[in-house]
């Protein structure tokens, strides 16, 4: 109707871009966005003929969405929830596990030696991150017009989408702890080092953040009288990290653990907990 009323335009084109992205605000931006250029795209390339070279495109796409239709009817694809179960627990198992190693590391005091391989797993977690994403997005998607979605008991807790959005946050903050605690491994200026007693303390607070983050994902049971069990485990595994930080926060406030130079890298350091914590915190609560 663009076409036919304003031609092959500049106008059309604006027109028809407007029109798709704010058409149907429940559909993801990406879609929406896809939708508008290919539109777009069709104009443009049949600007000889709009309304006729448009017509055949038309036809075709209605044609695809009636046979996607019919087909998820007759052969029930798969939701990929169970894929998307696996990839985010997968994804904050290897968080929780480089949180404990680094706590680990620390108990034992090799931040020097070690620092530099946990920064590169924190950069690699970010692989981990794009596959859990994909598979989110996959099993989000699975169940449009799928029939199989309702006889699906899980369909109505959804995906893991809203627990991966949180683990997104929280690699931010398992990288942030390892570069910071790289980079002061590293630091030429010894007044900046990191007080021992700081990092024996701040060694058992990743170890709990690390037990609080694969809880976070720890697959629940439906519709069971156990399924507040994870939940539980979780919640003590941070209540039990809080209980440091507020232990470490009081020390650091009387002097105790710190030294001067190196204020900086101790607030980077608890900071990047806190925020760990208040974002599972945070999701963890119904």
């Amino acid at each position: 109707m663009t076409a036919w009323l304003m031609g092959s335009t500049a106008g059309s084109v604006a027109a028809i871009a407007v029109i798709a992205v704010v058409v149907g605000p429940r559909r993801a931006v990406d879609d929406r966005l896809q939708a508008a250029s290919t539109t777009v795209i069709a104009l443009a390339a049949t600007t000889a003929a709009p309304v006729g070279g448009l017509l055949i495109p038309a036809v075709q796409t209605l044609t695809g969405a009636v046979v996607g239709i019919v087909m998820n009817a007759l052969v029930l694809p798969p939701l990929y929830l169970d894929d998307s179960d696996s990839a985010v627990y997968d994804l904050a198992r290897a968080m929780g596990t480089l949180l404990r190693e680094m706590g680990t590391g620390l108990t034992e005091r090799q931040p020097a030696a070690r620092a530099h391989t946990w920064l590169h797993q924190a950069r690699d977690l970010e692989k981990d991150l794009v596959d859990a994403e994909e598979q989110v997005r996959q099993a989000d998607e699975s169940p449009r017009w799928n029939p199989r979605c309702t006889a699906h008991a899980r369909r109505k807790d959804g995906t893991y989408g809203e627990a991966f959005r949180t683990l997104r946050g929280v690699f931010l903050q398992v990288r942030g702890i390892a570069r910071t605690l790289a980079c002061n491994a590293h630091d030429d200026h010894t007044d900046h080092h990191l007080g021992q007693q700081f990092l024996d303390q701040y060694a058992e607070a990743l170890k709990l953040a690390g037990t609080a983050v694969e809880e976070f994902a720890e697959p629940r049971p439906v519709a069971s009288s156990s399924a507040t069990a994870p939940r539980e485990r979780l919640r003590g595994a941070i209540d039990a990290t809080l209980t440091w930080h507020e232990t470490m926060t009081d020390l650091i406030g009387r002097g105790t653990l710190t030294k001067p130079g190196a204020w900086h890298i101790y607030g980077s350091l608890m900071t990047d907990v806190e925020r760990l914590l208040l974002d599972l915190d945070h999701a963890n609560t119904p």
